[in-house]
């Protein structure tokens, strides 16, 4: 029983610190635009990136990804 107290605290303390990462570099990448693809793919794009790299990271996704 108590390995398993141990197991979950350490599962907890990874989220958190893979949430906190995340913020991190949220906080370091300001200002952003999301960018639905379909019900299910949305891009992060940075708020400066012109419409014409949006389209061309957009389009190289769907070519991977056979969209």
């Amino acid at each position: 029983m108590e390995k398993d107290h141990v197991i979950h605290s350490e599962k907890g303390s990874s989220d958190q610190q893979a949430e906190n990462k995340s913020k991190e570099n949220a906080k370091r990448a300001g200002k952003v635009e999301h960018v639905a693809i379909n019900s299910r793919t949305t891009f992060e794009f940075p708020a400066g990136l012109s419409q014409e790299e949006r389209d061309i990271r957009i389009e190289n996704y769907k070519k991977r990804h056979n969209l």
